[in-house]
């Protein structure tokens, strides 16, 4: 008796462990962030030390890809799946658009669902421990887009129990004021809510310095009770309105002297405070001792629109395209993972990734059974490959098909096939370094990573601090170059299906098609495998008539399936 006894205090403990160590999660997401505008790429333009800290202190993803546009990218994050999938492969969600992210269980959801976790003792004896939920309290602070014409189409009917930010694509950076343009006609309305209730009262702060104070107010109020997920949608560094589409403090513009294009100028501003983030959240989190246990992943939507319609002067430098392709300055994104859960980390990983892996992997990294997820999951768990530097399972990725433009892309191994285009080959060119112009040329200070807050605090987690030597040399292996070899162009503009061997020639400059004609062959067998998924792109009207921001006290709202009491706006 007594050892059945102590056997089951045994179980008890083990389980009551596991249910304890599901780790925070604090999820980042730059918007419209180019390849070339952090230090830890090799750009010495735009200092980025808490950025840099965290990257060289974790794991810089340096072959992340996902999609070319926003709402694609944030589909394919909190689904698992491709967006040709659910029929979200086109364009971004449009302000009073009737389109929205169809009904599927999302990564928040995941992380408060049901399930059972296990551990294996040293014979392989397997003891489950079954725990009504993983307890995720889960936030989101800042962009939703992935639509809310109806009031279950926004965040906290989508898994997240807590919601401020905001609902389009973009804000103005102070006043909160989306403008958009239909008919020749001008359409403005307040977007800045709190768990779907407008909170003007918050216009005149600065949105970065804003969702960042309210992660840190997020993380300060938790008491320990619950793991957290944070996702941190930040409005930077898209841009506004179109009268004034940058934004940022004056006296952090300053700063930026030596860069002679004024938009430029600002747009650095925006990172920098982009930058001044990550190191508030880390201070937060330090401040709570919740270090230990927490991981911090960082990315961006998309490449940076250098130009265009709405240009942000951001740099995908040295990437061919910009946003809105499927070239690498498209969709090749900014992105890496820091935590001490991490085994093998300060390294940079070339293997494949894609955003729609996230979904699994964190997951498993909350302690979940992968065999709970939805079967038809084109995420692919990496955990492990990420905590000890394992071979990843991926060694392909769909980056996309639009039967509209038909313009599709597909990673393979070291191969990349293009065939079509999207805005009618627009933006097919290189637009790095258009922006790139120095007053005086500017030296990478290592010792502003190592003197930043997160550095800082990063030096008290690791045991073995990286030196700046060390840094300099992980910077040195995540910096792309164009290849030396002759150049063979290929414009899919044309008609032509352009093949790239990425690793060899990241910059995409050398077609290798005709050389390689079984590979195409190959490739193109394959796309037309994934197009037998492809669900019809959602074609939404533009419903202004309905939604015009003065029915709702000129807040962009719900409008549909609503009576009058529903929809009304405090």
């Amino acid at each position: 008796m007594a050892n059945l006894l102590g056997k089951l205090i045994w179980i008890f403990i083990i389980c009551e462990a596991l249910a304890q160590q599901a780790p925070n999660i604090i999820f980042i997401i730059a918007d419209d962030l180019g390849w070339n505008d952090v230090g830890f790429h090799g750009s010495n333009q735009i200092p980025t030390p808490n950025i840099d800290a965290l990257a060289y202190n974790g794991i810089i993803l340096n072959s992340h890809y996902g999609q070319s546009y926003s709402t694609p990218t944030r589909t394919a994050l909190l689904t698992g799946k491709y967006p040709m999938r659910l029929g979200m492969q086109g364009p971004s969600i449009m302000a009073a658009e009737k389109k929205a992210l169809p009904e599927q269980k999302l990564l928040p959801e995941y992380l408060k669902a049901k399930f059972e976790r296990f551990f294996y003792l040293h014979n392989s004896y397997r003891i489950n421990c079954f725990v009504l939920e993983i307890g995720y309290e889960t936030h989101l602070v800042g962009k939703w887009h992935l639509g809310y014409t109806r009031w279950n189409e926004t965040p906290t009917f989508r898994g997240f129990d807590h919601h401020f930010g905001f609902y389009n694509s973009y804000t103005s950076y102070y006043d909160y004021l989306s403008t958009w343009t239909y008919n020749d006609h001008d359409y403005t309305g307040f977007d800045l809510r709190k768990n779907g209730q407008p909170v003007k009262e918050e216009a005149g702060k600065y949105a970065t310095d804003l969702f960042t104070e309210h992660t840190v107010e997020v993380i300060t109020n938790n008491d320990g009770s619950k793991p957290l997920f944070i996702m941190l949608a930040h409005l930077g560094v898209h841009t506004g309105n179109k009268g004034k589409p940058l934004e940022a403090p004056q006296e952090t513009i300053n700063k930026f002297g030596h860069i002679v294009d004024a938009n430029r100028r600002t747009y650095s501003a925006m990172v920098a405070k982009l930058d001044d983030s990550l190191g508030s959240i880390m201070e937060a989190l330090e401040q709570k001792n919740m270090l230990a246990n927490t991981i911090v992943a960082f990315i961006s939507d998309n490449g940076a629109p250098t130009i265009g319609d709405f240009p942000n002067w951001g740099s995908n430098h040295p990437l061919r395209g910009q946003k809105d392709t499927l070239f690498e300055g498209g969709i090749r994104n900014v992105a890496f993972i820091w935590s001490p859960l991490l085994v093998q980390s300060a390294r940079v990983a070339t293997d494949l990734m894609h955003v729609t892996d996230w979904l699994p992997t964190l997951f498993t990294a909350a302690g979940g059974d992968i065999g709970l997820l939805d079967p038809d999951m084109d995420g692919i768990d990496i955990w492990s490959s990420l905590v000890y530097d394992l071979p990843s399972p991926r060694n392909d990725i769909l980056i996309n098909i639009d039967e509209k433009t038909r313009n599709a892309a597909l990673r393979f191994y070291n191969w990349k096939l293009i065939v079509g285009t999207s805005q009618n080959g627009t933006y097919n060119d290189y637009y790095g370094n258009i922006v790139m112009e120095d007053i005086e040329a500017q030296n990478y200070n290592t010792s502003a990573i190592y003197e930043s807050p997160a550095g800082k605090i990063i030096r008290k987690v690791n045991y073995t601090p990286l030196s700046e030597a060390e840094y300099e040399n992980l910077r040195q292996q995540s910096a792309l170059k164009c290849s030396a070899a002759k150049k063979n162009p290929c414009d899919p503009a044309t008609g032509a299906v352009c093949l790239y061997d990425i690793p060899s020639d990241p910059c995409e400059e050398n077609d290798l098609a005709k050389y390689f004609p079984s590979v195409v062959r190959r490739m193109k067998r394959a796309l037309v495998d994934y197009r037998k998924g492809l669900v019809a792109q959602i074609e939404g009207d533009v419903d202004i008539e309905a939604a015009d921001p003065k029915f709702f006290k000129y807040t962009w709202n719900p409008w549909l399936d609503c009576n009058d009491v529903a929809c009304q706006v405090a």
